[in-house]
């Protein structure tokens, strides 16, 4: 495979984005008296190993990009595209039940990140693809 300057600049930046969509406020619970912030890597001092597999998927994604090998770049952009996606709906859900709180429960910025995440790194792994040429008959 040629590596693909262009598409590994594509993937590195969508999982900047991924990164720190998983490292910021997924969302913020205001008491008086209290206040919690959980992201998808950490929450209370605890690291959370749903947080940690997308975060190796899409490093992952990244890898392969820079060695330039094609199909595992879609494979893990995949992954970790459709992680991210489930992350989001699942706390999207049950942010839904505790708003009834009182508006006490409000996403962060992690939430959007993770999505914008999810969504760019799919999309940078499908224009690598697109765009990596592939040896043919061993000729360069």
């Amino acid at each position: 495979m040629r590596k693909n300057p262009v598409g590994a600049v594509l993937v590195f930046i969508a999982t900047i984005v991924v990164f720190l969509g998983l490292c910021l406020p997924f969302y913020e619970l205001n008491y008086p008296g209290a206040e919690l912030t959980v992201s998808l890597i950490c929450t209370d001092k605890k690291i959370l190993i749903i947080g940690l597999i997308w975060a190796v998927f899409a490093f992952l994604t990244l890898l392969f990009a820079v060695i330039g090998v094609k199909i595992p770049v879609l494979i893990f952009g995949i992954l970790t595209s459709a992680g991210l996606f489930i992350s989001y709906i699942a706390n999207n859900m049950m942010l839904e039940e505790k708003e009834a709180l009182g508006g006490l429960v409000k996403k962060g910025i992690g939430c959007n990140l993770c999505l914008a995440g999810a969504v760019a790194i799919l999309i940078a792994a499908i224009i690598y693809m697109a765009t990596t040429k592939s040896k043919k008959n061993g000729t360069a």
